[in-house]
């Protein structure tokens, strides 16, 4: 599971871009125009029916097809991921040439989990545009998903001779040598380029952080790199939960080796944080119920409930990443835990990573035959779509 916590995308999708130009009087371009002005003040739901109104009074074809890869973008922006898709699906519809939607679709359907229909776009981008290295850094990306790591190497590097200013790129391309390779310290000096020539680009800090933890189990370092990430990324950043809980647990097992006593567990009050969590999951309040279950792993880190809820919280807050490391930690207290198993597969499921949810739709099968053939069909109904 090291390699779950590596981030490897970054911001990527930042790259999606706009391309209608149009300024003209008629009905429909004075809607886009609205749309766009809602768009920049960052006024979405506006944006998004504004649109949608410029779209259907537009006559012209090409207007029509970049209006549509606009609302598409809007939609991803408002976490609409399918109806993006469909958008940049039908601006691509509407014009024989290959344009940004295309770009758009598949890196939209890249980070929806759906990597084959992604790779043919990019494929389909790479066929006209060789040179394309965003195209080509998406490839590998790909690649690495699937752990295919030689190839996402080789991807990677192509993409970065043609544009080695890509800090995403140095930054994948650094985990992929790191798993091809079994070794560390190639990564850790490609990813500590990237911290000095891009000192705001806070992946590559965040993977140094878990490089020294996990690999080496260098706890001092290791620490200090999550420190770094979260004072770069802020409080709301994808992994600032992951690693304020690495942070407690590193400074916890350096405070206990240093004062060489066992940590004292305390079962009644991690039943009361666990309590209280599951009132507020109940609630729908999931940040404030794992602020909860944190405090009671604290309280005591043999508490499989503590865990499993804290993924459960998770998971209904998308954060399946999160979700899925919370679920591990529960199946290494009982391994038979045929709940905490199935949310797993259900996990891996969300982002698309069908290998892994078989691996444990099989687990669970061992332990909840039904609950097992039932996902391992749908795991394979899912692959055919």
């Amino acid at each position: 599971m090291k390699n779950k916590n590596l981030w490897i995308v970054g911001s990527c999708i930042c790259l999606l871009f706009t391309l209608f130009f149009g300024c003209g009087e008629r009905t429909g371009e004075k809607e886009y125009n609205k749309a766009m002005a809602s768009w920049k003040n960052g006024d979405l739901p506006r944006a998004q029916g504004q649109m949608e109104k410029a779209i259907r009074k537009l006559s012209d074809k090409e207007k029509k097809a970049m209006a549509n890869n606009q609302l598409g973008i809007i939609l991803w922006s408002l976490d609409k991921n399918e109806q993006a898709v469909e958008k940049f699906s039908e601006s691509c519809r509407l014009t024989e040439e290959l344009t940004g939607a295309n770009m758009n679709r598949g890196i939209t359907l890249y980070h929806t989990g759906q990597l084959d229909q992604a790779r043919f776009e990019f494929t389909k981008i790479l066929n006209e545009q060789p040179r394309n290295a965003m195209a080509r850094t998406f490839i590998g990306l790909i690649h690495m998903q699937e752990k295919d790591w030689k190839t996402a190497s080789e991807e990677l590097a192509t993409g970065l001779k043609a544009n080695p200013g890509d800090p995403a790129g140095q930054n994948a391309l650094a985990l992929a040598q790191l798993h091809m390779n079994n070794g560390s310290d190639n990564a850790i000096a490609r990813l500590k380029q990237i911290v000095v020539a891009y000192p705001d680009y806070a992946p590559a800090t965040y993977n140094l952080a878990v490089i020294h933890d996990q690999w080496l189990h260098n706890k001092s370092a290791a620490l200090g790199w999550y420190r770094q990430y979260l004072q770069k990324a802020g409080p709301e950043a994808t992994h600032a939960d992951t690693a304020n809980r690495a942070i407690a647990r590193l400074a916890g097992t350096m405070s206990e080796n240093t004062e060489r006593t066992p940590k004292q567990t305390q079962p009644e009050a991690a039943a009361q944080y666990i309590a209280a969590g599951s009132k507020l999951h109940t609630a729908e309040k999931y940040t404030q119920a794992i602020d909860q279950y944190e405090k009671a792993i604290q309280a005591d880190p043999t508490q499989k409930e503590a865990y499993y809820n804290m993924g459960l919280s998770y998971y209904s807050l998308k954060k399946y990443p999160e979700a899925i490391r919370a679920y591990v930690d529960a199946l290494k207290l009982e391994p038979r835990d045929a709940n905490a198993r199935y949310m797993l597969v259900l996990a891996y499921s969300q982002q698309g990573k069908w290998s892994d949810a078989e691996r444990e739709a099989k687990a669970l099968k061992q332990v909840d035959a039904t609950r097992g053939e039932s996902m391992l069909k749908y795991i394979s109904d899912s692959r055919k779509r």
